[in-house]
């Protein structure tokens, strides 16, 4: 017999403060969920459910055992727990302070018949500390419930159930490393694959990621310049409130289809040069339409994109596809709350200056006039010509523009592979900061006065 063992009972009963039918209660457990161990699949999920066997190392009282298996249930803040996932949770939260560290996790499954078997579902080990990194999760408690739901329906595509259980599977595996931002990104990863998958459809009863905390931002970074770029794309607007430094007119909208804005909708998802390139597309069409001259994208505070990661992403160095799957993420971190506390993503490691044809080409197709106040009319035509893979035309239309507002740059021409052109296009929808604007003039043209 184990330690404990006769203490487990059972009884049909209805917990307080909740809705939910009948069903036996016993210590630690809560309803079926086939995520979270290598061999789940949506069969593992009998009415039955879960229970969570709990493991510890030093010997205890039997009082302390009594009241351990008495309480027998697990809360997240106020609200009592009934999924796998969420007692993943509350078991990180608390850490090791009951002195157990690790749950043995048991399936009630029917195999044979009407045969229930206890099937054991993997180990889920305590986490030695509590980490506040995981107070980001409580962000998509509410939509997780919605998600879980339409998963489980009778009518749930094949591939909304794939992504929705690869969600799950990271959510797992996040709790018990919370301190990783691999395990971060795996989950911002499956996030977007989610919300893929939910937009595609069409589907409204779940709707998109929810708004998140800007804490987001620093738990998954992991030091990359995908993930660098992914945060400056993401958190760009066409301006920001003076008083509170809020977004005006953010960039979600062309992913996630607003109110009477269905039109604006030009990021589909699939390639992210592609949707790079949409977006700046669409913002010009919308610049054109307003009487601006303009490319009406600027970074939100301490989220301007480097020129380090400019000239990896215009030379083909980095994966545009990952970029843009967690941009799409990171669209949904609240404007405001960032503004008042904005956070800090690691620096390349590298110092490294983009094509200087490029550069031109950036300096042409700015939100705003230079920081010596000369204003260099954006031309539309740069940016097909760069789409139809004409670097040379770009090239020489951005120095004609530059040349009109008094930049007389050292370079006279320039160009670079077609495939290259459509990369130096995307690389237009990354904002940069007016002290990188500045740099740029001063490299093309020593001469100019940017003061």
């Amino acid at each position: 017999m184990l330690e404990g063992a006769v203490l487990f009972n059972a009884h049909a009963t209805r917990r307080f403060g909740t809705t939910t039918t009948s069903r036996a209660a016993a210590p630690f457990a809560v309803a079926g969920h086939g995520a979270g161990y290598a061999s789940a699949a949506d069969s593992d999920e009998s009415a039955r459910g879960e229970q969570w066997m709990p493991l510890w190392p030093q010997p205890t009282t039997l009082s302390e055992l009594q009241r351990l298996l008495g309480e027998g249930r697990a809360q997240i803040g106020a609200k009592p727990v009934h999924e796998p996932l969420d007692m993943a949770r509350a078991v990180a939260g608390l850490g090791t302070a009951r002195g157990i560290t690790a749950f043995q996790r048991y399936g009630y499954i029917e195999r044979n018949g009407q045969a229930n078997l206890a099937v054991p579902l993997g180990r889920f080990r305590v986490p030695d500390h509590v980490s506040p990194r995981l107070a980001c999760l409580d962000d998509l408690e509410a939509w997780l419930v919605r998600l879980r739901r339409l998963a489980r329906d009778k009518g749930a595509t094949g591939r909304l159930k794939v992504a929705e259980r690869q969600l799950a599977d990271a959510l797992f595996a996040v709790v018990q490393h919370p301190d990783e931002s691999a395990h971060w990104q795996t989950v911002v990863t499956a996030l977007a694959n989610v919300e893929t998958v939910l937009l595609s459809s069409g589907n409204v009863r779940c709707g998109p990621i929810p708004p998140l905390r800007p804490e987001w931002v620093s738990v998954a970074d992991d030091a990359s310049a995908e993930w660098r770029l992914a945060v400056a794309f993401a958190l760009q607007a066409a301006g920001f409130r003076r008083n509170d430094r809020a977004p005006i007119d953010p960039v979600r909208r062309h992913w996630v289809a607003s109110k009477n804005q269905e039109t604006a909708v030009v990021m589909q998802g699939r390639r992210g040069v592609d949707d790079a390139v949409a977006l700046v597309r669409r913002r010009l069409i919308e610049a054109t339409q307003t009487g601006l001259r303009r490319l009406p994208l600027m970074p939100a505070r301490q989220a301007a994109t480097r020129l380090a990661d400019l000239a990896a992403l215009t030379a083909g160095e980095v994966d545009l596809d990952h970029t843009l799957s967690c941009a799409r993420v990171l669209m949904a971190v609240k404007g405001r709350e960032w503004a008042q506390r904005p956070q800090t993503t690691q620096n390349p490691v590298m110092v490294r200056w983009p094509d200087e044809g490029w550069q031109a080409i950036r300096l042409a197709m700015l939100p705003w006039p230079l920081p010596d106040g000369r204003s260099v009319g954006t031309d539309p035509a740069i940016l097909r010509r760069l789409e139809s893979g004409d670097a040379a035309t770009a090239i020489e239309l951005a120095l004609r523009r530059l040349r009109a507002a008094g930049v007389s740059a050292t370079i006279r021409a320039g160009t670079v592979a077609p495939e290259t052109a459509r990369l130096w296009a995307a690389a237009l929808a990354f904002p940069v900061g007016r002290e990188t604007a500045g740099k740029l003039v001063q490299r093309l043209d020593p001469q100019s006065s940017t003061a």
